[in-house]
């Protein structure tokens, strides 16, 4: 009764959360299913002293849409990469493998040059799924500088991949 009750009126908020994170309307309402199942189970874990309920179950909302994108665009990644059509030959898959390890290799060195908090900002946003906002109080800095910081690292990437490219 009381899951049907948060779930009248939460739902669409959520819903339009995941929809427009998730581009897909039966992905988005399988998504809002979980997420529900989420916020039942981790009940016990909402602690109003760090946000209001809405906040915190748009966060798990918003977290679960960016592990299925994440999911997602591995697996395709993945499929992509390893999968060989008819006119491909294993030479050519080879190649694009190896071209992979040396972008990664090539970000790694790009991103050792950066200052280490700046660094930490970067990789927590486009890695993790981080807004600067969360950054700003994960991090206790200052919202503006935390978008000045990544501003600048990505900045510096450019220029470091442009130079050792």
């Amino acid at each position: 009764m009381a899951l049907q009750h948060l779930y009248r009126l939460t739902s669409a908020h959520l819903f339009g959360l995941l929809l427009r994170m998730l581009r897909n309307g039966p992905t988005a309402e399988d998504a809002l299913q979980d997420t529900f199942i989420k916020i039942w189970n981790k009940a016990d874990s909402y602690r109003e002293s760090e946000g209001l309920p809405m906040t915190w179950m748009t966060s798990i909302a918003r977290y679960h849409a960016l592990d299925l994108i994440r999911a997602d665009k591995s697996a395709r990644q993945r499929d992509a990469r390893y999968s060989l059509d008819e006119t491909e030959n294993p030479g050519t898959a080879m190649i694009s493998l190896e071209h992979d390890v040396m972008n990664s290799q090539l970000m790694t060195r790009c991103l050792q040059r950066l200052e280490p908090n700046a660094r930490d900002l970067v990789i927590d946003a486009y890695c993790c799924g981080y807004t600067q906002a969360e950054l700003s109080q994960k991090s206790n800095t200052p919202l503006g500088t935390v978008k000045s910081w990544i501003r600048r690292s990505l900045k510096s990437l450019k220029e470091c991949i442009d130079e050792l490219s």
